[in-house]
């Protein structure tokens, strides 16, 4: 779907005309001017309402009024919950980077403060199914919640005044009491939930009302009196990123595992002896999963067998931890093929493929973690349609999101080597980065280049990267200012994921590379520029800097319980990444075109 405008159509039936014409009104003019709160909040507003038809346009939200997606309305009870829960990690780091304590930052600041434990009322909805709150806490958001989490992040990172741009988005219809209880009032009508279960969940509207939410963005725009259109182009395309990041977490609800998993919690407990998390969720990437489980939780398993959906549902969401209570029943009952409950099935399937930390700490008991996680991308679903049906605009995309992901070296790179201590450790970053700076325009110029004039429109650097791929990026960014020691280990992961053999390129990457220029001839050229890559960190040894960074670390510092945790969330934002590309560059060209964003000229 086309954010930018107020037009509204399927990406099937747009065309480059569309596009080119849909562009044009998004242009702010020169660089060098800046705009009053005055003039800027109806473009802002106008922006809203267009993501707004967007996101509501979703057919889950029709499916709920249909009273046929229980299921779904499962999921978006928990995962909203997760979503809340995590408020404070997600905004506060739109306050921390002002100059000084204005009244910009003192409004984000008490934002922070009002949104604390809203979590309760989805806590108190979800509890009144029969929902047991201590196993509500300990479970592992979705996949997809995990990724939005991170995107306002990382959005909200840019400044206050982003921050609050972004998050107005998702205040924005508080204002709109009607349309808002009616739509609870529908849950109860229609039999979804009960009322008791409405009322808890509706509580949180009311708070949103009474604390005036819905126009914090524009006390925002007013407290920062002028905003220079560069970085209101910046924060309106954040805006589009955060409505599609929404569409994407909508599209799991009914076949993702999201909804199993409040079906199976009435029939738990968590058992006295569990390890209780320490670490939330949106920041513990503990246990490490191959691809096909986090394909599974967001998407839905190949079985629709719902002892097949129930112990995946619980293996992810628990890591093994939760057990049936005795004469616990479920709403939807189901039993694996062996004859096991789920909750068995989750615990034997854990241990078998479950990448955890068993606490060793040297250099080789690192390389070994980070090569065992390789498994969260090696199996990833993109790569089978990239080799088997590959298309020119899902390649394209693929190193169009690579372009922006190698582009982001500078901020993360540049974040842990503000914060790295160890004068050894922080010249090998530096040293990275040197061997890393120029790659960006590496891809960029083989992009452009290769991809002739068929996207001439939008050059790869005019594109908005995908939320994914920005919550990606923030991540890396945001891990390299809080643990640099997990920086470190995440470096290695990606390093590792892309090392090459003695002799030149990874056989396994040739091959790839080979199956897809014989399957699809054109995209040899395009892919070439990702090949030099390839062959450009071989050159330059990265495998060898790996280990040594590994080894420094392994000899000189301790890797905690909170480091790893903290560095495995790298792989499931990694699976992220790549689901991305493969989920929006399969809709064909227009899906490339849809890039466009709000610009400015020089």
């Amino acid at each position: 779907m086309l954010l930018l405008d107020r037009v509204e159509l399927s990406l099937a039936q747009a065309s480059t005309e569309v596009f080119a014409r849909a562009a044009r009104p998004l242009g702010l003019g020169p660089a060098d001017r800046c705009l009053p709160a005055a003039e800027v909040e109806p473009i802002v507003e106008a922006q809203y309402q267009a993501c707004l038809e967007y996101v509501y346009g979703h057919p889950v939200w029709q499916r709920f009024r249909d009273g046929a997606a229980r299921h779904a309305l499962f999921a978006y009870l928990i995962e909203s919950r997760h979503y809340l829960a995590a408020a404070p990690f997600r905004m506060a780091s739109g306050v921390t980077d002002a100059l000084r304590p204005s009244d910009l930052v003192r409004l984000q600041a008490h934002h922070v403060v009002e949104e604390a434990n809203h979590d309760t009322y989805f806590e108190n909805g979800l509890a009144a199914l029969g929902v047991p709150r201590e196993l509500l806490r300990e479970a592992r958001p979705s996949p997809v919640t995990v990724e939005w989490v991170h995107l306002m992040r990382t959005v909200a990172a840019y400044s206050p005044l982003a921050a609050g741009i972004c998050s107005g988005l998702l205040e924005y219809t508080a204002g709109d009491n009607a349309a808002v209880t009616g739509w609870h009032q529908m849950l109860v009508a229609e039999g979804l939930l009960s009322d008791e279960a409405v009322r808890a969940i509706f509580e949180h509207v009311e708070t949103d009302l009474g604390l005036g939410h819905g126009s914090n963005w524009r006390k925002a725009l007013h407290a920062a009196k002028v905003v220079p259109v560069e970085e209101l182009a910046d924060w309106l395309n954040s805006v589009t990123l955060v409505a599609e990041m929404i569409v994407r977490w909508l599209d799991t609800f009914e076949t993702g595992l999201s909804g199993d998993v409040v079906a199976a919690l009435p029939a738990l407990t968590l058992p006295a002896d569990a390890t209780v998390r320490v670490y939330a969720g949106e920041v513990d990437g503990l246990p490490v999963w191959p691809a096909e489980v986090y394909q599974s939780f967001a998407h839905g398993p190949q079985s629709s067998a719902a002892g097949v959906r129930q112990s995946l549902a619980l293996a992810y969401a628990f890591g093994g931890k939760a057990a049936d209570r005795p004469g616990g029943t479920t709403t939807e009952p189901g039993t694996t093929e062996s004859g096991t409950t789920p909750a068995v099935a989750a615990r034997d399937f854990v241990s078998r493929a479950g990448n955890g930390w068993i606490g060793n700490g040297s250099a080789l008991d690192l390389e070994k973690l980070v090569e065992s996680w390789l498994g969260a991308i090696d199996g990833h679903e993109l790569w089978r349609e990239l080799t088997e049906r590959p298309t020119y605009p899902l390649v394209y995309g693929w190193m169009a999101e690579n372009y922006h992901y190698v582009s982001g070296i500078w901020q993360h790179a540049g974040a842990a080597i503000s914060t790295c201590p160890d004068p050894l450790i922080r010249n090998e970053l530096v040293q990275h980065l040197i061997e890393e700076f120029n790659h960006g325009k590496m891809f960029r110029r083989g992009i452009d280049a290769a991809q002739g004039g068929r996207y001439a429109t939008l050059p790869v650097a005019s594109a908005r990267p995908l939320p994914t791929t920005v919550a990606f990026i923030g991540t890396l960014r945001e891990l390299g200012q809080r643990n640099w020691k997990a920086y470190v280990l995440a470096l290695a992961y990606l390093q590792l994921s892309l090392s090459a053999g003695d002799n030149g390129v990874h056989e396994r990457h040739e091959r790839f590379y080979q199956t897809m220029a014989r399957e699809l001839p054109e995209s040899e050229r395009l892919v070439s520029a990702m090949r030099r890559h390839d062959d450009e960190d071989t050159r330059l040894g990265h495998g060898d800097d790996t280990r040594t960074l590994l080894r420094l670390l392994a000899e000189r510092h301790t890797v905690d319980a909170e480091t790893v945790a903290a560095a495995a969330l790298v792989p499931q934002l990694t699976w992220s990444f790549l689901d991305g590309i493969r989920c929006h560059y399969r809709h064909g060209d227009a899906a490339v075109l849809q890039r466009v964003g709000w610009h400015v000229t020089a």
